[in-house]
């Protein structure tokens, strides 16, 4: 792949939280991040942390006060003589975070109010003249400054973009005052001067004592009109500058300092949607996200581990996903605890066992009626192939032991259910699949593979030759080489005819899914088709004792199920490196 342009992007208040989080991920996708945080040790601090993830090269930080216009100044002069423009060749993002919630959260009456006792918001976050004047003078006059400063050298990008955390509470529907929620409305005539007027109308009636007789919100009220100021900012700017893609964002109760870590998502969950509007793609223009056309996601295997995993972040972009398990109680268990996530609308589950055929059958007469498409298909469903030992995967993890047939013992029974359910069972779901998946403008398969599965494991050299050979490879060819490898499996000739002697069933299931993926990518050019090793991931398959959360397992699958149009197909992941096949 051509080496892409360098794009560079600003995060405001980015020292902890979810503007952490958010140059965590930009940097992790290549992105040359200016962390910017008003305390500098704590903005150098957080930028050591960032170089722990490989990301030297990708974060640099810059003091910001984004109530000072003098600090503002100062980091556009920087970011023009650094890098001459604030830009990416597809996409360059400025993150408006510095936010503060208007008033001064008592910890005890949150923790309250979450257990279920019914408490006035006004006992939960103490608020008054002057917090508000601080909320609004940060969260809205603060990115209105920095948004403004920056104009120019956004302005020098070819694919500018502007991402606003807003939240719900900025909503029109929550300002009583009428003439506020109206000047606030009118996009086509609204200007920065009109939008000032409204703050000044505001802090006014706070500071006499009218918020209840002016109509104002009367609950957290400094941050309500700070939010529905930066949500009518970023209309009206995406109305002035339609070649930018210019959008706010609600990123959901996210576990941070403002609501003592009582939040429902981590850090890295909450910043999965500003990430994904801060990287899209040219066509995009002004997505309303509640108009955007709904996206569907078929994943298997998905009642925990990996999968559930999958489908918690897929549901988290706002895709619909229909999480499937052989087990319809342990599957329906899974959808509820992810509605615990607010993942209720765009979760679903079906009954799938993907070594039965009507069983597949059903799941795609299911989305065909219930969606009429697919966009997404993730292939998770897997078993090891073998009885794991959970004490002898903990004395390989502790050195103690390398033989892979003493932690993972194999037969003939259990290679052949891995590869019935690791290769046939992925292939039966995808075929059943693929005429849904092609009336989809954008559509996504993602095969869950190992670095098992790469060529070199396998020293027979007919299959080694007849997965590799992508030009001429065939669903046929592929049984023949698992069909083969069984038979000898069963007669006792692995070692006398060169099969992988260690984990041969997962070995031989994993390489054929890889091959199936490349033949398939070569198949259908307009599809993005990859595989990936999720890594060592803490899961029931290794006793959990991986290196990796399922959380983190999760991000390479998830990401490459929400490629761009011109992104990479009949590649193989893992994480953000691309591994050979052979």
């Amino acid at each position: 792949m051509a080496e892409a342009a360098k794009r560079y992007a600003v995060v405001t208040g980015a020292n902890k939280g979810i503007g952490y989080g958010i140059c965590k991920k930009l940097g992790l996708n290549g992105i040359v991040v200016v962390l910017t945080a008003r305390n500098e040790k704590r903005g150098l601090e957080a930028v050591e942390r960032l170089k722990e993830f490989g990301l030297s090269e990708f974060v640099v930080f810059h003091q910001l006060d984004v109530t000072d216009p003098s600090s503002v100044t100062s980091l556009a002069q920087f970011i023009k003589t650094r890098f001459g423009k604030l830009d990416i060749l597809v996409s360059v993002t400025v993150v408006n975070n510095a936010g503060v919630p208007g008033g001064i959260v008592n910890a005890e009456n949150y923790l309250r109010r979450k257990r279920g006792e019914k408490l006035d918001w006004n006992l939960i976050v103490y608020q008054n003249y002057e917090l508000a004047k601080e909320c609004v003078e940060t969260d809205f006059f603060g990115a209105e400054r920095v948004t403004e400063a920056l104009l120019p050298l956004l302005q020098l990008s070819t694919s500018p973009r502007i991402v606003n955390i807003s939240g719900q509470i900025g909503l029109l529907k929550h300002i009583p005052n009428e003439w506020a929620r109206g000047v606030l409305n009118d996009i086509e005539n609204l200007t920065n001067e009109k939008l000032y007027e409204v703050f000044r109308e505001f802090l006014k009636d706070y500071r006499e004592g009218s918020l209840e007789s002016k109509n104002w919100p009367l609950v957290v009220s400094g941050v309500t009109m700070a939010k529905a100021g930066i949500n009518a900012y970023t209309r009206m700017l995406a109305m002035k500058f339609p070649h930018f893609c210019i959008n706010c964002i609600c990123p959901g109760s996210v576990k941070t300092d403002i609501n003592h870590n009582q939040g429902l998502l981590s850090i890295d969950e909450g910043v999965e949607n500003p990430v994904r509007l801060a990287l899209l793609p040219d066509d995009a223009n002004i997505i309303n996200m509640g108009e955007e056309a709904q996206r569907y996601a078929v994943v298997t295997g998905a009642n925990k581990g990996i999968g559930y995993g999958i489908c918690k972040k897929l549901a988290l972009n706002g895709i619909m996903v229909v999480l499937t398990a052989r087990n319809e109680k342990r599957g329906l268990e899974a959808v509820e605890r992810l509605k615990e996530f607010g993942l209720s609308e765009v979760l679903v589950f079906h009954q799938l066992d993907v070594t039965d055929p009507p069983s597949v059958a059903a799941l795609a007469q299911f989305i065909k009626t219930r969606f009429g498409r697919l966009d997404i298909l993730v292939n998770n469903a897997g078993v090891p192939g073998g009885l794991v030992n959970g004490e002898n995967v903990l004395r390989k993890k502790r050195g103690e032991i390398s033989d892979w047939n003493i932690i993972v013992p194999q037969n003939y029974e259990l290679a052949e259910e891995c590869v019935e359910i690791n290769f046939f069972g992925a292939e039966r779901v995808t075929e059943a699949l693929l005429p849904l998946l092609q009336r989809s403008t954008s559509p996504r398969i993602v095969n869950v593979s190992s670095r098992r599965g790469v060529l070199k494991n396998i020293p027979n050299e007919w299959a080694r030759g007849v997965l590799s050979d992508i030009n001429n490879l065939t669903n046929k060819k592929l049984h023949a080489v698992l069909r083969e490898f069984l038979n000898d499996y069963k007669e006792g000739s692995l070692e006398s005819k060169n099969w992988p002697p260690v984990l041969s069933g997962y070995t031989m299931s994993k390489t054929a899914l890889n091959s199936y993926t490349r033949m398939l990518a070569k198949k259908f050019p307009r599809f993005r088709i990859n595989c990936l090793c999720p890594d060592f991931v803490k899961t029931d398959l290794n006793q959990n004792v991986g290196f990796l959360t399922i959380d983190e397992g999760a991000e390479c699958p998830v990401r490459l199920a929400l490629l761009p149009d011109n992104g990479p197909s009949g590649l193989f992941f893992l994480k953000n490196e691309v591994l050979s096949f052979f």
